[in-house]
């Protein structure tokens, strides 16, 4: 069984029998990645956790709704990333924040694409990730690491999916210009993943 079969089957378990183990299984798959992506927009990791506390803390209240998601990843991001500017515009009211302004993540090291990658050479990979433009990475991450599709990464950034397919291309081209260099017989397989969707 893939994930993606996996959380529907949670989510399906949540809405119809109140299966909590399915809620718990939700909330320790999504919780990592959404701390991280809204400890970036908050600049505090404890009301960052508080805030996904909240989240699931909802979610679990209306379960009933959750049939009715079509995504539930992608609607789990949009609602984290809606808080956390509530958050931010409440904390600092004289400087409300701008969407496109929020976003910074790397890449996480424990990528399983990257698993043939010696510790060492996987940080000279993150290097090279990490001096992407800031929302090139978090659309790398949000499609390598969350699985996200590109209309959905598109939707949540509120971003054309052309702009998600430019920031791809760019993240893969960095890559295999590393892999070109360190390890060559590597760099054919991101090359081909450039137009996946």
């Amino acid at each position: 069984m893939n994930m993606k079969t996996k959380i529907s089957e949670w989510v399906i378990n949540m809405a119809e029998r109140d299966h909590h183990e399915s809620f718990e299984q939700l909330y320790r798959y999504f919780s990592p990645g959404l701390l991280a992506y809204v400890t970036t927009i908050v600049g505090d990791r404890e009301a960052a956790g508080d805030l996904v506390q909240d989240l699931f803390f909802s979610i679990w209240n209306n379960r009933r709704s959750l049939s009715a998601v079509g995504n539930i990843g992608h609607y789990l991001y949009s609602s984290i990333k809606n808080n956390a500017i509530r958050y931010v515009n409440k904390r600092n009211r004289t400087a409300p924040v701008a969407n496109e302004d929020l976003e910074r993540i790397t890449l996480d090291a424990t990528n399983p694409e990257l698993s043939f990658i010696a510790r060492e050479q996987l940080q000279q990979l993150q290097s090279v990730i990490n001096e992407l433009p800031y929302k090139c990475r978090l659309v790398f991450r949000l499609v390598k690491e969350d699985g996200l599709k590109y209309k959905d990464v598109a939707q949540l950034l509120e971003i054309s999916v052309k702009t998600v397919e430019a920031h791809m291309t760019l993240a893969y081209s960095r890559i295999i210009d590393f892999l070109e260099q360190l390890m060559p017989e590597h760099a054919e397989p991101y090359r081909a993943r450039k137009k996946v969707k």
